[in-house]
């Protein structure tokens, strides 16, 4: 459950970053939509509150939470990492910069 917990908090900062009109547009080659940001935010709020429940079952109440942030910020990390510093899609808004 403690790498559920992990994945899910990936999971979820990854949902946050294609909610942003930079890092969607950098990825897909397009803007999103209201609904469709709405909808990311969505999940990965979901997924958060999963990953909650996912660390409380693996740790119990006491470390449960404490198991919880520090997958939350590993997975805010990773996630931040990989879409400011990763490959970028070509002809995304990076390739056009000068």
């Amino acid at each position: 459950m403690s790498w559920a917990s992990l994945l899910l908090c990936v999971a979820a900062f990854a949902c946050f970053g294609f909610a942003t009109d930079e890092h969607h547009h950098r990825l897909t080659g397009r803007r999103p939509g209201a609904g469709v940001r709405r909808r990311w935010r969505g999940a990965a709020w979901c997924a958060l509150a999963l990953a909650l429940a996912a660390a409380v079952a693996a740790r119990g109440w006491a470390f449960g939470p404490v198991l919880w942030s520090g997958a939350a910020m590993f997975g805010a990390g990773l996630v931040f990492l990989a879409l400011n510093f990763g490959p970028r899609r070509a002809g995304g808004v990076g390739a056009n910069r000068r």
